[in-house]
């Protein structure tokens, strides 16, 4: 969840002023002061996704560790701010008043100053402390289960009443497009779409997201699985070919990082052994940056089933954008005739799911 918050989590992740004090209709000029922790960097980047992630100012970070970058934006915008070494340091939204990022000892670096900013600051602190709270929790323990799903309802709470609060600003935005839309339907997705006002949905991140829906919907149930180039353990194979001759097959998307995925693997391991031989297969694919620690995770619990890890090759898709992931874990179940028949069953709904489709 902590790299989901940083956004992207790794992120997440992830104050309110009306529209026209955040100069919707003619741009932003930005003014940030900074200050690092240690002399770890020469060079700081205000980084801006469009259409790709765009780098619209740089600043050299000075020998008392200080910088300044100043600039021009064209609108509102999530932004952060990473150094020379391509660490991320913070993300903050752009706003004409004079902000601050300076060190903080509970999350690294905030941002402040602004009205926006700091009113962002209050809620993305409570979903911090959340967080924070989860990832202590044992995975393998049931009251720790409940617990942690007690605080993902506390967290989806607190999100959708911000996003009311915040309908008409970058706020709202910001906490839709990367927190709120996660685990909804692409139906879903418009009706909320819808409600923010027309300034707000003619925004860069916004018409992008737009765009991104009509990919979600192509893995819905009742649509076809789209097929996929694996790399796995044993070598590179397709979606297709592990599909082949099976009842049911679970496509599932974790990572060795993600805490809500380790809550998942004991029921992973639960239905592959009761229902293996009954035509069920598991292809879980990870988005851990390093084979090795995906290798060294993979075999050292176990996990027997198709194992593969999103690397790109040459002429591959990236499996992520091609199935329209937000957050994971994510999973999708796909039957003998390749239709997606339920999407993210996780704990004892799956178990559910498969005691009624194989009927013990």
């Amino acid at each position: 969840m902590k790299h989901i918050i940083a956004k992207y989590s790794i992120s997440l992740l992830m104050a309110v002023a009306m529209a026209a004090a955040a100069g919707c209709s003619h741009g932003i000029s930005f003014d940030i002061e900074g200050e690092l922790a240690d002399k770890a960097a020469s060079q700081v980047y205000l980084i801006v996704e469009k259409t790709t992630a765009d780098t619209i100012a740089t600043a050299a970070v000075g020998s008392d560790n200080r910088f300044r970058i100043t600039g021009h934006a064209d609108e509102p915008a999530t932004a952060i701010i990473c150094d020379d070494n391509g660490n991320t340091l913070t993300t903050l939204l752009l706003e004409k008043s004079p902000l601050r990022m300076r060190p903080d000892f509970e999350h690294g670096y905030v941002v402040e100053g602004g009205p926006v900013n700091d009113k962002y600051n209050i809620v993305a602190r409570r979903l911090a402390d959340i967080t924070e709270e989860a990832y202590r929790l044992d995975p393998s323990d049931s009251l720790s289960r409940e617990r942690f799903n007690s605080l993902a309802n506390k967290y989806r709470d607190i999100v959708s009443t911000a996003v009311d609060d915040n309908i008409d600003n970058i706020i709202g935005v910001e906490l839709f497009l990367y927190q709120e839309s996660k685990g909804m339907s692409a139906e879903q997705m418009r009706s909320r779409f819808e409600q923010f006002p027309a300034k707000m949905r003619e925004l860069t991140a916004m018409r992008r997201f737009a765009d991104y829906i009509d990919i979600y919907e192509r893995t819905e149930v009742g649509q076809k699985f789209i097929d996929l180039p694996l790399h796995t353990i044993s070598g590179d194979t397709t979606l297709a070919d592990v599909c082949k001759g099976k009842r049911l097959v679970l496509l599932d998307f974790w990572a060795t990082w993600c805490y809500p995925c380790m809550l998942e693997m004991p029921y992973l391991h639960k239905t592959y052994a009761r229902y293996a031989l009954q035509g069920f297969e598991i292809c879980s694919i990870s988005l851990d940056r390093s084979p090795e620690r995906w290798r060294n995770f993979v075999m050292r619990s176990d996990m027997l089933w198709t194992n593969a890890i999103d690397i790109h090759k040459d002429g591959d898709e990236c499996a992520v954008e091609t199935y329209g992931l937000q957050s994971i874990p994510a999973n999708f179940l796909i039957d003998a005739d390749g239709t997606i028949i339920a999407r993210n069953l996780r704990g004892e709904k799956l178990l559910a799911a498969l005691e009624e489709a194989f009927g013990n």
